[in-house]
């Protein structure tokens, strides 16, 4: 996320825009690590859906301390293959 607000928008979509590998884990990357009985309560399911973007962030913040290791990259990268 913070690598695509990074640049513009426009660039953005036409540099990428045959990218088959992109996934949008902003949206899911609650629904895909935790149980579906937890989204099964509406309470819950608002509660863990604004959570999301926090979660994402964080993961987000720690592959920018990650990159401060390399210099070859930017440190906004979050294509690491590991």
């Amino acid at each position: 996320m913070l690598y695509k607000d990074k640049q513009l928008p426009e660039l953005y979509t036409i540099k990428h825009l045959h990218d088959d590998s992109y996934v949008d884990n902003e949206s899911r990357i609650l629904d895909r690590s935790l149980s579906p009985y937890l989204f099964r309560n509406d309470t819950m399911n608002a509660f863990l859906k604004l959570l999301q973007r926090p979660i994402h962030l964080f993961f987000d913040k720690f592959n920018i301390i990650r990159n401060f290791k390399n210099p070859t990259v930017d440190k906004y990268e979050y294509r690491h293959p590991d």
